[in-house]
């Protein structure tokens, strides 16, 4: 039987602190932390506490507190997940809602990529086996995706991903994320750019003998782990709805269509870390515009591959309307 959910996430913060994927000066924030966990606030309080007289985090004149004794600056950026599951710790439950998201996902992207769907929250509430309010949780975080929407009279439904969209959530990208990446060339710290770059290098030696999964961190690596050292929220949450880009090639690679044969972009994101860690910024973000300039013709084939070629059993709590 798991420990309590406040001893895990003791453990969980303790280890990931300890092991470096929590960084120095990174700020805690309470509700936060809750969010991500999927707990309420008070074993988060009590758990901030503990590290605090333990000396692993401090307080600062800001919210939160910071992780380390002494830290040298502030680090302002999201957490996930992956943080803790590289230190080798998680969070175990019954039913775990974010599991459940993660395949829910699956379903309404590949959907999303063959037009506008239904989605009936009751069947997909006895689908998954679990009560309205986790299937609200889920359909929220896919909502905050840009995966689905609520219409006022209708309900939820999945958000069409066709080649107009497909061009205007690349147009944002193009916009801002070179402007974050610049930005976060002189903030983020240099072991954590030569752990990018590492893992690229053991990707690229042993592709295409590697799982999609690992394609889908290493794009993570660049297109949201390094942003976050961007420094602006707001950019942060606009990016968010960009992320049904990320989701097309994830989804489609780890199961309709097979990896390509050539590098899909190992090379790219190595040329833009490096450039980050010889102070080139500018540089950087120019190299970062090129590759996403390149990335909407390959992601475009993709999808009208897989139009064409591919096929999906659609869920239950799926209806299709049209092909808009």
């Amino acid at each position: 039987m798991a420990n309590a959910l406040k001893d895990q996430l003791y453990q969980a913060l303790s280890t990931s602190i300890k092991s470096g994927a929590l960084e120095p000066g990174l700020v805690l924030l309470e509700s936060r932390l809750a969010r991500l966990f999927s707990m309420s606030r008070s074993p988060v309080r009590d758990t901030l506490n503990r590290l605090h007289e333990e000396g692993l985090i401090s307080r600062f004149e800001g919210r939160g507190f910071l992780v380390g004794h002494t830290p040298k600056r502030i680090i302002r950026r999201e957490i996930h997940a992956e943080a803790f599951q590289k230190s080798g710790t998680t969070i175990q439950r019954e039913n775990d809602w974010t599991t459940l998201a993660a395949d829910v996902e699956r379903d309404t992207v590949l959907c999303s990529m063959l037009g506008r769907w239904e989605i009936n929250e009751l069947h997909l509430a006895n689908t998954l086996q679990v009560s309205r309010s986790v299937t609200q949780q889920i359909l929220l975080k896919l909502q905050y995706l840009g995966v689905v929407e609520r219409e006022k009279y209708s309900g939820w439904q999945v958000v069409p991903l066709n080649d107009a969209r497909l061009h205007q959530l690349y147009e944002a990208r193009i916009l801002l994320e070179p402007f974050m990446l610049e930005r976060a060339a002189s903030r983020i710290p240099p072991a954590i750019l030569n752990r990018f770059i590492n893992d690229l290098n053991h990707a690229a030696i042993h592709y295409p003998n590697i799982e999609p999964r690992q394609l889908d961190t290493l794009e993570h690596h660049l297109h949201r782990d390094t942003l976050q050292y961007g420094d602006n929220d707001e950019i942060l949450t606009m990016l968010g709805r960009t992320r049904p880009v990320l989701l097309i090639s994830k989804h489609l690679l780890e199961g309709p269509l097979q990896l390509p044969n050539a590098d899909p972009f190992l090379e790219d994101h190595r040329l833009i870390f490096h450039l980050m860690a010889q102070g080139k910024g500018p540089q950087a973000a120019e190299a970062l515009k090129q590759h996403l300039l390149d990335s909407e013709t390959k992601v475009r084939h993709r999808l009208s591959e897989f139009r064409t070629q591919g096929h999906i059993q659609a869920p239950d709590y799926l209806r299709w309307i049209s092909e808009e």
